[in-house]
């Protein structure tokens, strides 16, 4: 596991050095004084904790002593460790905590924990692996801070390898395994901005703008994006690749095509088409943030009579249906899930194998486009006169 980077006084320091101490390694651990970031200066130090410039120096040298801060000279002192003692509890065995989303089962978080199995984890290894079981979010939330919680608590839980849910609700479970010095590595979604770490993800606002630029190169001009009101990293930064490919083009941004359909079902989102095929000048395609709701789009467009893609091209992200004999028939990005689930067990081994990184890593792999022709030129546009209302379903 490294050396020992325990933050313990080697001199007999006054209550006031301690305290300052602990202060400094709060601000660490919480993730506000970054490894490989300098300290702030002496004088702002001083006055933030209404002390003299001498505690203050007295606090940099035991960190300095205790393996947490680095000094050189005519340099502000530089963080290399957050003061965690070694985890092993006279343990030879390393446990590492994966929290996947929805369950093992499903196809996304199975080619994770694929990829994380693949990667060469060692003997002394162990993976504690859970998924929320109820379904209401506020249920999913507390499952989650609890397994979160867990690890933190865990005498020889060495890591966290996590699909996070939780937003700024669990920060302060996240905050508790920082202050325990456990490493994490977030998947898919990037932790809440409070709190650096190692992520691995899709490039989801690329990906998303060469989604709309495809439909933009077949001649669409009016295109949609039916999304959620999820609060994750990956669904703003397909809004923003959405929106960035149309501005790119020239094309006038239309608040009136975004639809958010608010728990991804099928009622939600024929409201969402209601809306949409409502407007003066309805759209000729739609970008859906996810294959869940591309696919219920393309049911409700072909419970409409309405044909795909001779009247409206859809588009998806994910690659749900790569596993269909033939690959299916919705045009969509593959999330290469099986690799990112790799290499966030190779960067965890290199946390666990190395302590505390000097800067972390956020990894954005591509998701290959695939055409399985859901798209095509527009070749007519929908009116209120000829497209059937959903209560005449």
């Amino acid at each position: 596991m490294g050396k020992d980077h325990s933050a313990k006084s080697t001199t007999k320091d006054s209550p006031i050095v301690t305290s300052v101490v602990s202060r400094i390694l709060a601000m660490i651990r919480e993730g506000s004084l970054a490894v490989d970031c300098a300290l702030p200066s002496e004088r702002e130090l001083s006055e933030r904790f209404s002390t003299s410039r001498g505690v203050i120096r007295a606090a940099i040298r035991d960190l300095s002593i205790s393996g947490v801060l680095e000094t050189k000279s005519r340099c502000r002192p530089v963080v290399v460790g957050n003061g965690a003692p070694a985890r092993t509890n006279g343990s030879s065995k390393r446990h590492i905590g994966i929290w996947l989303w929805p369950n093992t089962s499903d196809y996304a978080a199975s080619s994770i924990l694929k990829g994380i199995q693949s990667a060469g984890l060692g003997i002394d290894v162990r993976l504690m692996i859970a998924s929320a079981i109820d379904s209401d979010w506020s249920s999913i939330f507390d499952a989650e801070a609890r397994f979160l919680e867990s690890i933190a608590d865990e005498p020889v839980g060495a890591g966290l390898i996590t699909w996070y849910l939780g937003g700024e609700r669990n920060l302060p479970s996240l905050l508790k395994l920082r202050q325990a010095g456990v490493p994490m590595v977030f998947l898919d979604r990037l932790p809440p901005e409070e709190l650096s770490a190692d992520f691995v993800g899709t490039d989801n606002e690329g990906c998303a703008r060469k989604a709309v630029q495809h439909l933009i190169d077949l001649g669409h001009r009016k295109i949609a994006l039916i999304s959620n009101i999820d609060a994750a990293s990956s669904v703003k930064d397909r809004e923003s690749g959405y929106k960035r490919a149309l501005r790119d083009a020239g094309i006038s941004f239309n608040e009136d095509y975004i639809q958010r359909d608010q728990v991804d079902t099928p009622e939600g989102v024929e409201a969402a088409l209601d809306t949409l095929f409502g407007l003066q000048e309805p759209p000729t395609a739609i970008f859906a943030v996810n294959d869940h709701i591309a696919l219920q789009i393309y049911e409700a467009l072909q419970s409409r009579k309405i044909s795909v893609p001779n009247h409206v091209s859809v588009v998806g992200f994910d690659g749900l249906l790569r596993w269909v004999p033939g690959g299916g028939y919705l045009t969509t990005f593959q999330q290469d899930f099986q690799r990112m689930g790799q290499l966030a067990a190779e960067i965890m081994i290199q946390r666990l194998d190395n302590g505390a990184p000097k800067a972390y890593k956020h990894v954005l792999l591509d998701a290959p486009f695939t055409d399985r022709g859901s798209t095509a030129q527009p070749k007519s546009i929908i009116s209120n006169s000829n497209m059937p209302s959903m209560e005449n379903i």
